[in-house]
């Protein structure tokens, strides 16, 4: 059995608690060989050397970016081959991704518990969402993850990690100030609600609005705080659940509450439902002069499980179906 671990230092439940880097290395000892990389940028180039060396099961260690960024690089080494089971060991800020996984508990006990039976370790076949994106020199990257969005999204975790990116306490209070703000015009919720310029096309069709306050595509029912803002996602491998709003702050903010029940936001214009694939496209900024045109960015931003990027356009569809280690219940 050929058991690999590709362990991020830098994910905060490594960075901040170096005993358990000697923890996960005492655990895998004798059982798996231990891959570390000083940050996310690093990691598909280690598991492009791991597939090629082979692999049966491949644990990502680190945070929610670590696995979007382990499941697109295995994706481009197994291409349509035969792909390892993978797990998840959350050791990140917040770990949603594998939370919705079913998986539960301190992240060296359950590496002990993978490691004492690797070869009945479960795996699960998951959905994933493809992100091809179109950069400002026409350059295109190609990412497999589970959770996708602009509008508040990317302005939400623009707050976040101006704030230190400080987990879940953090994260909750910035949501509990928006929504208290979003019946006042407070300033923090104008800044993260108010509508993005962009253009949307759901399975090929335009929709009319010209920006976006939500957009949020997901594979997993639960964002994070316990928000399902895409409560159908899971139900057809091969579509999104994909949510898109256009509402101002005040009519925005309030129905939070819905949300939080799983179900749908609803307001003029709202887009929910299960699509094959959708666009975003970000409009360029006027820019008065050609040299002006060169220097300006044509960009938007948008998050995928976490991190931060900056595209033209965006286009999202279903990505590979992948073995991921869950409990038989979940």
């Amino acid at each position: 059995m050929r058991v690999h671990i590709v362990a991020n230092l830098t994910a905060r439940g490594l960075a901040q608690k170096p005993s358990r880097v000697m923890r996960l290395h005492e655990t895998a000892r004798g059982r798996a060989v231990v891959h570390e990389t000083s940050d996310v940028a690093s990691v598909p180039s280690v598991i492009e050397n791991v597939v090629s060396a082979g692999v049966d099961l491949l644990i990502l260690a680190g945070g929610d970016g670590t696995f979007m960024s382990g499941v697109s690089a295995v994706h481009a080494a197994v291409g349509s081959g035969k792909w390892p089971r993978v797990g998840l060991l959350p050791l990140g800020t917040v770990g949603t991704i594998a939370r919705n996984f079913g998986e539960r508990g301190e992240p060296m006990a359950l590496l002990d518990r993978w490691l004492s039976a690797p070869d009945v370790v479960y795996a699960l076949p998951r959905s994933t969402l493809r992100v091809t994106a179109e950069l400002d020199d026409g350059a295109r990257e190609e990412r497999i993850g589970f959770i996708v969005g602009t509008g508040l999204v990317a302005r939400f975790f623009e707050v976040y990690e101006e704030g230190g990116a400080g987990g879940i306490p953090l994260a909750g209070k910035i949501v509990a100030r928006v929504f208290a703000e979003s019946f006042t015009s407070g300033p923090l919720a104008k800044r993260i609600l108010t509508p993005m310029p962009c253009e949307l096309w759901v399975d090929g069709a335009r929709m009319p609005s010209t920006g976006l306050s939500l957009l949020c595509a997901s594979v997993v029912r639960d964002l994070g705080l316990g928000m399902k803002v895409c409560y159908r996602a899971g139900e057809e491998p091969d579509r999104l659940h994909l949510v898109a709003s256009s509402l101002p702050p005040q009519r925005l903010g309030p129905r939070a509450p819905y949300v939080i029940m799983g179900r749908s936001i609803g307001g003029p214009g709202h887009v929910d439902r299960l699509v094959r694939s959708f666009e975003v496209r970000f409009p360029r900024p006027i820019a008065f002069s050609t040299a002006e045109a060169a220097r300006t960015p044509a960009s938007g931003p948008y998050v995928l499980d976490g991190d931060m990027f900056r595209a033209r356009s965006i286009t999202v569809t279903a990505g590979p179906i992948v073995p991921i280690i869950g409990p038989r219940e979940a």
